[in-house]
This record gives structure tokens, C-alpha cells and sequence, in this order.
């Protein structure tokens, strides 16, 4: 981005990144740019909370959010991490006098676009195709959720600390440093927190893995997976 670029221009760039708006003519895009804007968050900012009313869906240019709810007894549960490239809360559009069923928070410093829910469900209702197109792309995160639900109801939790390290590993190469602390991620994982740092020692006990503070180093790939219940 050069410092002459329209601000409008630079939105519609970033939201071009999102596959929920790839179906979007350029007049589409730019009017729903010109009803957007960027916001910078703190870390520990609060972007939004449960039960407030919904007039903005968002998408990530840089940081981490978390989308959590906290239970009446105080305890947190992680639902979702918003990473650069993705959109939530987009689908609360759909209904009838929404809020925000859970709470969102900056877990690092973030820049995120805040887009106008009735605007752009106004440019959905006047084109019939772009709306199929954006159901079809609802839909399919949809059947990724679930699918995710059901993997995780099927693993153990020696299976998803593990399954975690891999997919970790996968992204970042064997030798990686995790980007969000332990608790959350023992949260993402519907973990206690003692019971992943047990199950963390487990794996350091088989030799699967090395850990220092936040730095994992994979060491016996093949141990990992069967810990994760894959070999």
C-alpha cells in the first residue's frame, strides 16, 4: 500500500483476501467498503460482548482474536481463534434481531475491518446469485465446524494434545514456538489446564517431543502420531 492509496481501495484490497466476498462485483465491493471501517485493537482489547446487539461482522488484516463465552462460574471457554485472511460473526446477519453469542477479545496486537451487517445484507437481497454464493460458503465452514466437533468428540485427550503438536509442526516445521498460551490452548483442546500440562509431560516422557517454557521441538514424528491415535 502506498501512503496516496484511498482508504476505500485498501478495504476493498483486504476483503478481495476473503472467499466470502470473492463473489462480489467491484461496485459491490466498493459500496461495501465505503460502509466499513478499520479498527486497531490492543492486546486485551474487547472487540465485542456476549449479548450486545449486532450492526458489524469482521474480518482479520493482522493480529488474533478469540471468540470465547465465560461460564456463570467464571470459567472460559475458547471457541474460536480469528487468524489474518478470516471473517466472523458474518452470519449473524441472518438473523432476526441478533447479539453476539459470544464475546471477542484481542489476544496480541490486531487491526481487524468492520463491516456493516445490514449494508451488506442489503447488496445479498437485491442479487439472488451472490446470495446463494455466500450461503454456499457459510455452509461449507458450516460442515467444517461440525466436522471438527465430531473429530474431537471421537479423540482422547492424549489424541488432541497431539493432533495439536502436528498440525502445529505441519505449519511451522519440528522445531516451534506456540503463539498463544498454554491455558487457551487447553481450552481450544476442551482440556483443564493441569490435564494438558500432564499429558504435555506424558509426551516429553515418551519422547515424542521436547518443551521449554513455550518452545516445542517434535522429536520422533512417528511416536507423535500414535499418541495421536493416527499409526
Amino acid at each position: 500500500m502506498t501512503d496516496t492509496q484511498n482508504p476505500v481501495a485498501e478495504i476493498a484490497d483486504y476483503l478481495r483476501q476473503s472467499p466470502l466476498f470473492s463473489g462480489l462485483d467491484e461496485e459491490q465491493l466498493s459500496s461495501i467498503a465505503h460502509h466499513a471501517h478499520p479498527l486497531e485493537l490492543k492486546e486485551g482489547q474487547s472487540l465485542f460482548n456476549h449479548g450486545e446487539p449486532v450492526h458489524n461482522f469482521f474480518f482479520v488484516i493482522e493480529g488474533l482474536i478469540k471468540l470465547y463465552r465465560q461460564s456463570p462460574s467464571g470459567q472460559e471457554k475458547i471457541i474460536e481463534l480469528e487468524n489474518p485472511g478470516q471473517t466472523f460473526a458474518e452470519a449473524l446477519m441472518f438473523n432476526d434481531q441478533p447479539v453476539y453469542p459470544v464475546s471477542a477479545i484481542a489476544m496480541k496486537p490486531s487491526r481487524v475491518i468492520s463491516i456493516s451487517t445490514r449494508h451488506f445484507r442489503d447488496i445479498l437481497l437485491r442479487s439472488p446469485e451472490l446470495s446463494f454464493r455466500v450461503m454456499g460458503e457459510l455452509s461449507l465452514r458450516l460442515h467444517e465446524l461440525i466436522n471438527e466437533i465430531d473429530h474431537l468428540s471421537l479423540m482422547t485427550g492424549r489424541n488432541r494434545v497431539a493432533a495439536y503438536f502436528l498440525d502445529q509442526a505441519a505449519l511451522k516445521g519440528d522445531d516451534f514456538h506456540l503463539d498463544i498460551p498454554k491455558h487457551a490452548i487447553a481450552s481450544i483442546l476442551s482440556l483443564q489446564p493441569e490435564s494438558f500440562s500432564r499429558l504435555i509431560k506424558e509426551l516429553v516422557k515418551r519422547g515424542a517431543i521436547e518443551i521449554h517454557d513455550s518452545h516445542i521441538r517434535v522429536l520422533d514424528p512417528d511416536e507423535l502420531r500414535r499418541a495421536a491415535g493416527i499409526i
